[in-house]
This record gives C-alpha cells, sequence and structure tokens, in this order.
C-alpha cells in the first residue's frame, strides 16, 4: 500500500493502518483479565434497530468510544485523523453511516497494491469510447421507456434520440437530484433505494510548488487535526485537508493532492470560494512545514464534485436507513427497456472505478441478452 505517515508539529509518524490491538488500546476496546472494557460492552449491548441492522450510524458508536477512552490528547488528535481517514472510504460525516451495513464489500475486496493512473482517468475514458458515437453537449432531460422502446429528450428540444433500450449511468447524485426525469417514474422500490442509499463528496486541491520540502520517499502523508474541545468540533474539523498524496512520487512533479472529507467536504466547503480554499490547504501543511509552504507555492487546482450539478457527489455509502440491498435495488431494471449501471449499482464494489467499469460489462451482457429475446417485458 506504499509508505505513508502522520505528521504534526511535533511530528508524530504513524502508519496509515494501524494494529488491531493498538486501535483496541487507543479506544479504551482492550480487556485485561481483571478490566473488562466498559466501551466495548456498551457498544454490544446496543445492536441495530433491526436484523440486518438498519437505524444505528457508525459515528454514533465511533464517538462514544473515543469519549469513553482514556488517551492521552496527542493520541485522541491522531484517532480522529483516522476517522477522518474512515470518512474518506466512505465519502460521508460517520454519522450517516450505517453500523451495520459501512463494510459490508469487504469480503469482496480486491487483492493487489493500490496504483495511481498517471495520465488520469481520461485516458480510460477516452479508450472505451473510440469505438463508440459520443454525443457532448446533450443534457439529458427526460426519459422516455415502454414495450415499444425508449426515446431520450435533451435540453436542446427536438424530438429526441430513439432507441431499442436505455442505460442510465449518471451518478446517484444526480438521481437523488431528480434533475433527469422519467416516463412513466420510476416505480417505488427504486426511488426508495435511491432515497436511502448515501452519495457524498470527497474534495482535493492540487497544490504544485517550486520544490519539494516533504518526504520524496513517501506515497503520502497526514496532518493531524488541531485539538478540538468538543466532540462536535472535531467531527466538523477533522477531515479538513488530512490527507496529501504525493504527485512528486507518481507523477515527477513538485505537487501534492490535498484530501478532505467527512463534514468538511460535506459542509464548510460549498461555503468557500475557490481563494479560501487553497488557503485553507496552504494553512494546515503550514502548520507542519512552516513559512516554507507559502513561500514555495505556485498554483492551484481545486475540485467541487458536491456542487457539480452532473456529480452532486463523489461516490456512494450505505446510509443510517439503508443496507447492502440498496445496491441491487439500484442495479435491478426497470421494465425491459430501462437498464442501470455505475458503482452505486455495484454492491461488491461500490465507490470505485473499478466497480462503475464491472457494472457497464454487467448490464452490457443483460442489454444484449434482452435484445436477443426481443426485449420482453420484465415482470413487475
Amino acid at each position: 500500500r506504499g509508505r505513508a505517515s502522520v505528521r504534526d508539529q511535533p511530528s508524530c509518524d504513524a502508519p496509515q493502518e494501524l494494529p488491531d490491538d493498538e486501535i483496541d488500546r487507543l479506544l479504551g476496546l482492550a480487556d485485561t483479565p481483571d478490566k473488562p472494557c466498559p466501551a466495548a460492552a456498551a457498544a454490544v449491548a446496543r445492536p441495530a434497530d433491526d436484523v440486518p441492522g438498519r437505524g444505528a450510524s457508525l459515528g454514533e458508536v465511533l464517538e462514544g468510544l473515543v469519549a469513553a477512552s482514556d488517551a492521552s490528547p496527542e493520541e485522541a488528535r491522531a484517532v480522529q485523523w483516522h476517522l477522518a481517514n474512515l470518512e474518506y472510504g466512505c465519502a460521508a460525516s460517520l454519522g450517516n453511516v450505517s453500523l451495520a451495513w459501512w463494510d459490508q464489500d469487504d469480503e469482496h475486496t480486491l487483492a493487489g497494491d493500490h496504483a495511481v493512473v498517471s495520465d488520469g482517468f481520461g485516458s480510460v475514458v477516452e479508450g472505451l469510447a473510440a469505438y463508440s458515437e459520443v454525443l457532448l453537449q446533450r443534457e439529458v432531460s427526460l426519459v422516455e421507456h415502454g414495450d415499444w422502446g425508449a426515446r431520450v429528450h435533451t435540453k436542446a428540444g427536438g424530438e429526441g434520440l430513439v432507441a431499442d433500450a436505455v442505460l442510465v449511468t449518471v451518478p446517484l447524485g444526480v438521481l437523488k437530484a431528480k434533475t433527469v426525469k422519467f416516463a412513466p417514474p420510476l416505480p417505488r422500490w427504486k426511488r426508495s433505494a435511491i432515497e436511502r442509499l448515501g452519495f457524498g463528496p470527497i474534495e482535493k486541491v492540487i497544490l504544485s510548488f517550486e520544490r519539494p520540502f516533504w518526504d520524496g520517499g513517501a506515497d503520502f502523508f497526514g496532518c493531524l487535526p488541531p485539538a478540538a474541545e468538543t466532540a462536535a468540533e472535531a467531527a466538523k474539523a477533522r477531515g479538513e485537508f488530512f490527507m496529501f498524496w504525493n504527485l512528486q512520487r507518481s507523477h515527477g512533479t513538485a505537487a501534492l493532492m490535498c484530501v478532505s472529507s467527512g463534514a468538511f467536504a460535506e459542509g464548510t466547503w460549498r461555503h468557500l470560494s475557490y481563494k479560501r480554499v487553497v488557503d485553507s490547504s496552504l494553512a494546515v501543511l503550514g502548520r507542519t512545514f512552516g513559512p516554507q509552504v507559502r513561500q514555495l507555492f505556485r498554483k492551484s487546482v481545486v475540485t467541487d464534485w458536491g456542487r457539480n450539478p452532473f456529480c452532486r457527489g463523489s461516490y456512494s455509502y450505505v446510509g443510517v436507513d439503508a443496507s447492502g440491498a440498496e445496491y441491487d435495488e439500484l442495479a435491478r431494471p426497470v421494465g425491459g427497456r430501462l437498464f442501470f449501471a455505475g458503482e452505486a449499482t455495484n454492491g461488491q464494489h461500490p465507490a470505485t472505478a473499478t466497480g462503475a467499469y464491472l457494472s457497464g460489462l454487467r448490464e452490457a451482457q443483460r442489454i444484449d441478452q434482452a435484445g436477443r429475446r426481443g426485449f420482453p417485458p420484465a415482470e413487475p
């Protein structure tokens, strides 16, 4: 998984993935023969509302464990960093994530190291599009579908595009926003799955510098959040540029990709200007590396996935009132002509480009099979 460290001034080096026994110790979960852990007992005594476990949040339990622990102030800040990293994996504040189902895809985790697509995912899209006709500047407004076929209308007007079938691959955030209409409307079971699954933003800033001032051998490093007086303050601030990917190592350029997650990416980010976002990321780095950060800074690029009308977030997570079954419901076709793909339709590999790609292969096969049978109407 590459080299990593968590840093502050003074430095607090630690691997991104702490050993289980160390995490248990920091959270107060380590039992001893004469002192059973009360925090662990409380967690076990508070199951989810039902089986399979809807209604309880991962954040509620973890925050309770943190509050019950005897961690030192520095250890507590390190724990908050790891919670921010967990929010990075979920694209959500932990209070919005299902306790029972947040890791429902873990058994399907792919083996091997993480890799960076150095030329960007645009190269993947261009390769896949090389043998297809792609129409740009055609914002879809309405999808009509029925036993007769399908018609896709765009904001450009006209009679629309007629097809045998339609494959919907817009992000879950767009489906939630209902900016694309369907006629007839989506059935209740499909709308419920769209509502219950979560979809949140992960925001990033690319900072370019005259030269590196960080450990060039690390794939990434983290900066601990500042000390907070309350749990609410800690939750709000911990995701503010907590992780920095070293683009010197992957791209050969003196730049860092700064990652934000959780409440900061969901809420605070939306109220910041481009300049304030960049200033915030430089300030976080400055707490660890000093004034050289601003002296060596050259230029920046800022994402805004949460406010992008064609995304409205980054990737899906299992919400408190949802379960892993919602991924299957999102993947299920509507009628015989309307199909769905995307990471939020792949319960085995959600929130990944791999999951999105595999869902496209799945639906291509499903559409091919339906076409060979003359697109028979689906069972209601």
